[in-house]
């Protein structure tokens, strides 16, 4: 029986050509969708999942009371005190990243490298990382050592064993102790070195105890059967009975295997940086293209069942059950789903290593050629067969066998009304999400061209070597000594990198107030592009700005109690710094500057020149010429430093990095709502070509009686047209919420205005249009003889 259902289904596939071609089309592009989405998105979800016990595994993380903002690092302290003071606290583990690259020397080789800093001896543990050499018992234990990773490894010492070998790190010898692993592609952390914690400790004991140092990313391993919930509730008390009142934060506890999607608005983070609402918002296309695809076969299955009612009386008159019947259209819906599958395969596996160049996964091709994956594959396309095909296979089987042979196929009005139900819904779906891939596009746009407060283009920026700190004015003259170097600053802080988190004193009410702090010299201002509002900029003019003179931003003067920020000039302010402290008054007011992605606030910020504070000296370039600029500052570096290699960046490349997920998500989301909008149109194609043919001889007969061929295009389209408009009156309002709730995690972000709803509109209107009107302008073109032939 199964056998010639199997085959009177490849008979109406081959004989219907055309509807056959759109289902199988439609489907097949939407389970190619379907595929890419779940490959990216299993593999968005594998990250941290690989660490034994990563589900008693945590990240400290905290929220000052004043600012909502989360912050991904907390003080040294609360690793020790939080293992010491609750039971529950099983072990932990703290690294603190190098803000600078460090000089690695071995041999003649000398390689500037990132990725590491000090860490705890548990940090092997935390993250499951495997000694490839040395003893995890005794590495990161020793001053003067360092456990680096495979890939160091073999840079540096090639296939022969490196314990026990020497590198010259920033002109300190120290011995390799351990060579580990490298860290899983799907760890949210990748580090390539660690040094000793217990080194930092010996050098900075004090500090180790500073309730306001928030730069340790700081993980905890909880005993097993410990109430998370019970646990972060102390954690406030904890701090306050710790920690000074103006380091006053609130701890959380976030679980290891949420900090890749989840810890995106998380300041200081290095982690690998993925977005939940990625995922969310990729589940939601995947199931837009399955559903419309759906549709797209019950609207051609019931439109077309008219072609098939006297196949169904036949077998109803010899004997078939209804139940046999519906077997049988339902047979077909799996075949055609069957095809579907393969077909999406081969298209999945054409796209996936561009997928994965465009993310920079690695998803392997031969995931197809794996058993249990098979199986799923198949019973998915199953269950979208038979989800496809019951309601028709239920239409079609339910005409009555004496109302078929007699012609009388009456009563079935409501069968029309239900198909443009279906149409009216899958143009609903494609608004929504045409109007969310406008959102996402746009807001992308806004946040790469939007007014930060300075001019971030053509800025390029070189890290101070002991050499260049050592001389840094004359680092910085020799530097600026091209014509294309149109001028150049000292600094330490710079947006989309490190600055200072530190105290301001209001000297007129002597409160303490947290404020973000840029070291900076006199020409920074100019190089950075800030615009004044009030006061000036720091000048060489005035020899006391170096001791007393401070410009804010204008949240910074809002701080102080200003509205008017130009009120703020001459304000009396003091920075309590333990070795220079400075007491002066504010001579200019910049506008805000942003230091981090638009995604966040605006922090108040204070500038004041503090020579022997400088970590990088930034430069602004002509945009023309680039490679002279380029030889003459690697010309001028090899001068100044006979043993770094040369290194440079351009400040625009870290907003890159930035916005590098919502790039993704941007790039993502209007390809797959192109998919979708291509099965739409597919499915409506279909529809109109079943609908013309119909009315082949109504139009006929309208063309003889005298309408023309626009009459009738506008006559076989404006149905289409009214449900069109219909759709788009009830996907407004969803779309609207959508789009809105979505921007709500942008703390500068695009106005919804109505233009971008009568873009989406306006652009599904003319793909609607174009897809009705040419097979209607063919249908009114025919000769009308033919027609009534029939």
């Amino acid at each position: 029986m199964l056998k010639n259902y199997i085959k009177i289904a490849f008979r109406n596939l081959l004989k219907n050509k055309l509807f056959s071609l759109i289902n199988i089309g439609g489907m097949a592009i939407s389970m190619a969708s379907c595929l890419i989405i779940s490959f990216f998105i299993y593999d968005e979800l594998k990250f941290d999942k690989h660490v034994a016990d990563f589900e008693l595994k945590y990240r400290v993380y905290g929220e000052f009371k004043k600012d909502s903002k989360p912050f991904s690092m907390v003080p040294p302290p609360v690793g020790p005190r939080l293992t010491a003071e609750y039971p529950e606290v099983e072990f932990y583990t703290r690294y603190l990243n190098a803000i600078d690259p460090a000089l690695f020397e071995v041999g003649e080789k000398k390689v500037t490298e990132d990725k590491g800093g000090f860490a705890d001896p548990s940090i092997f543990d935390m993250f499951s990382l495997q000694l490839l050499e040395g003893n995890r018992n005794t590495a990161l234990k020793e001053p003067g050592t360092i456990a680096i990773n495979q890939t160091l490894k073999q840079k540096y010492f090639g296939d022969k064993p490196a314990l026990g070998e020497s590198i010259k790190i920033n002109n300190e010898n120290v011995r390799v102790a351990a060579v580990f692993e490298d860290f899983s592609s799907h760890d949210h952390l990748q580090l390539n070195y660690f040094l000793p914690m217990a080194e930092l400790a010996q050098q900075q004991p004090e500090r180790m105890q500073d309730w306001g140092w928030t730069q340790f990313f700081t993980y905890i391993k909880l005993k097993p059967g410990t109430n998370t919930e019970l646990l972060e509730a102390k954690l406030k008390d904890f701090v306050e009975r710790n920690a000074r009142e103006e380091n006053f934060y609130v701890p959380h506890l976030m679980p290891l295997a949420k900090i890749h999607l989840h810890a995106t608005d998380q300041l200081w983070d290095i982690a690998v940086r993925g977005n939940i609402q990625t995922v969310y918002i990729l589940v939601a296309t995947a199931i837009f293209i399955l559903i419309i695809s759906i549709l797209n076969f019950v609207n051609l299955s019931t439109a077309r069942a008219v072609s098939r009612v006297k196949e169904v009386g036949l077998r109803k008159v010899v004997g078939a059950f209804r139940l046999q019947i519906i077997y049988q259209f339902i047979s077909e819906s799996m075949v055609i789903a069957l095809i579907a599958l393969l077909t999406g395969g081969l298209i999945t596996a054409v796209i996936l290593p561009s997928l994965n160049a465009f993310t920079g996964k690695n998803i392997p091709i031969d995931v197809f050629l794996q058993p249990q994956f098979g199986l799923m594959l198949l019973i998915f396309a199953l269950i979208i067969g038979i989800a496809a095909g019951a309601y028709p296979a239920f239409y079609i089987s339910g005409y009555n066998p004496a109302h078929i042979l007699l012609h009388k196929q009456s009563g079935r009005a409501g069968k029309a009304l239900m198909r443009k139900g279906l149409v009216v819904l899958q143009f609903i779906l494609s608004f929504f999400l045409i109007i969310a891939s406008l959102t996402v596009s746009q807001q992308f746009k806004f946040m790469r061209t939007t007014d930060m407060g300075f001019d971030k283009d053509n800025l390029l920026v070189v890290q101070l070597t002991d050499e260049m700190n050592q001389k840094p004015e004359t680092t910085k003259a020799l530097f600026s000594n091209h014509p294309n170097i149109l001028s150049a600053s000292l600094c330490y802080g710079l947006p989309g990198e490190a600055y200072a988190g530190e105290t301001i004193v209001d000297k007129a009410t002597n409160k303490e107030l947290g404020i973000k702090m840029l070291f900076v010299d006199h020409d920074y201002v100019k190089t950075m592009g800030l615009e004044l509002v009030a006061g000036r900029g720091f000048s060489k003019d005035f020899s006391s700005d170096a001791r007393e003179a401070f410009i804010l931003s204008e949240a910074a003067a809002k701080v102080l109690g200003y509205s008017n920020p130009a009120d703020a000039l001459n304000h009396p302010l003091a920075w309590p710094d333990d070795d220079a402290p400075k007491e002066g008054k504010v001579v200019g007011i910049v506008k805000d500057i942003q230091l981090n992605s638009m995604r966040d606030n605006l922090e108040p910020v204070v500038l004041h020149v503090t020579p022997g504070n400088y970590s990088s000296l930034i430069m602004r370039i002509k945009p023309t010429e680039v490679p002279a600029t380029l030889a003459h500052l690697e010309e001028t570096w090899k001068v100044i430093n006979t043993k770094w290699p040369f290194d440079y960046r351009f400040l625009d490349e870290n907003f890159d990095k930035m916005y590098k997920s919502e790039e993704k998500l941007a790039t993502l989301f209007t390809f797959f709502t192109g998919f979708t909008i291509f099965v739409a149109c597919l499915g409506l194609f279909g529809l109109v070509v079943y609908n013309t043919t119909q009315k082949y001889k109504e139009i006929s007969i309208r063309k003889v009686l005298g309408a023309g061929e626009l009459t009738v295009v506008i006559q076989l389209t404006k149905n289409y047209l009214l449900l069109l408009g219909f759709a788009f009156i009830i996907a407004i309002p969803f779309s609207y919420y959508a789009a809105w709730h979505w921007l709500q995690n942008f703390a500068f972000r695009i106005p919804l205005t109505p233009l971008l709803f009568l873009k989406a509109g306006l652009f599904i209107t003319v793909l609607s249009l174009l897809t009705v009107g040419i097979q209607a302008y063919k249908a009114a073109r025919a000769n009308p003889v033919n027609g009534l032939k029939q």
